[in-house]
């Protein structure tokens, strides 16, 4: 028997993944992981077909959090705080750059940015990430959904 579509799915709650379980008309396995530690493990243990990565985790520990925080405290000018919210503002960057280098090859990586207005940006992010794409602002789950099961790239720039 073949195994179901698995995809990894890395948030801070829960949402995408009720979401994708809500929507699914065909049999699925989602395997969510909260930050890179836990992606980490997932990839290492199993396949998956598809990633989807959210972007702001502002309900993880500081401590949890992917990125150089140190760096980040002397950018910002010792502001711990401050580094701290970039990271997790922008985490789901982050967890790209960790993550891009032990992904299976060609399956779909779905961030949660709408890239329309910096195509110049998911073109840089594509050299490390071949098949990444975006969400268009207001697109609906459904087709986030969709482009992650049939490997488009819907929520790309035109």
């Amino acid at each position: 028997m073949t195994r179901p579509f698995a995809i990894l799915v890395v948030e801070d709650g829960t949402e995408y993944t009720d979401a994708f379980r809500n929507l699914a008309a065909t049999p699925l396995e989602l395997v969510r992981a909260s930050d890179l530690e836990e992606a980490r493990r997932v990839l290492a243990g199993r396949a998956v077909d598809a990633v989807f990565l959210d972007v702001v985790f502002d309900r993880t520990a500081p401590g949890k959090l992917a990125g150089d925080r140190e760096e980040l405290i002397r950018r910002f000018g010792g502001d711990r705080p401050r580094a701290e919210r970039h990271l997790a503002e922008n985490q789901g960057f982050y967890l790209l750059a960790e993550l891009a280098p032990v992904l299976p090859t060609g399956i779909p990586v779905v961030l949660a940015y709408d890239f329309s207005a910096e195509p110049g940006r998911l073109a840089a992010l594509r050299e490390k990430c071949a098949t990444l794409s975006g969400i268009a602002d207001g697109a609906p789950i459904s087709a986030v959904l969709a482009s992650l099961t049939t490997g488009g790239t819907r929520g790309d720039p035109p």
